[in-house]
């Protein structure tokens, strides 16, 4: 069964549109979405985005064709997006590593006082 796969396109250049992209990677298959990350109190461009193509095989075609390959005159980085519940518990892992040590750290100098 095929189905839609995001994937994170990182490093694009400030003044790529949406349509640019989806019109880059509608060379490869068909897109089903694009969004440019923006901030959220400049809505200026992170320069990263998501692409969502309608097969599989399409994604993971963008995938090996873009990685790595020059547009605009920057490198770019393409990879099959995580879902949102594995980017979430890996954020969530390293916020309680940083936690860890903090906590441990704060436990070696109360020792030494």
């Amino acid at each position: 069964m095929h189905m839609a796969i995001k994937i994170l396109v990182e490093n694009l250049p400030s003044d790529i549109t949406e349509d640019r992209l989806m019109d880059v990677f509608s060379q490869i298959g068909s897109v089903e979405s694009v969004k440019i990350q923006t901030d959220l109190l400049t809505h200026r461009p992170k320069g990263s985005g998501y692409v969502e193509m309608s097969l599989d095989v399409d994604a993971y075609r963008a995938v090996n064709c873009f990685n790595g390959a020059t547009f605009k005159d920057r490198k770019i980085y393409v990879q099959v997006a995580k879902p949102f519940y594995e980017r979430a518990v890996q954020v969530l892992r390293q916020h309680l590593n940083e936690m860890t040590q903090q906590r441990d750290e704060r436990r070696r100098t109360d020792r030494t006082n």
